[in-house]
């Protein structure tokens, strides 16, 4: 099945002459798993993935992950994409 992990880190910088400014770094990764996958070994994917993320960006205000995972109903069936 297709999964898809995003890790996004985002928040205020200072820039001179500006009066607001903001950086955010965003690292998306697919991945095509068994139906077997675990929790815990998607958990270890995404660990993996915010490492990177934060190597990019020290101190981020918000650092924040996501998982999807693509299917449709397909003749009553679901169906994992891939």
């Amino acid at each position: 099945m297709k999964i898809e992990m995003e890790v996004k880190a985002f928040g205020e910088v200072e820039v001179q002459g500006a009066k607001d400014a903001f950086k955010g770094v965003e690292l998306m990764s697919v991945h095509n798993l068994s139906k077997d996958t675990t929790l815990g070994e998607l958990e270890t994917l995404l660990s993996t993935l915010f490492e990177e993320v934060e190597n990019g960006y020290k101190n981020p205000k918000q650092c924040v992950g996501k998982i999807t995972i693509r299917a449709k109903k397909e003749n009553g069936e679901i169906v994992f994409l891939s």
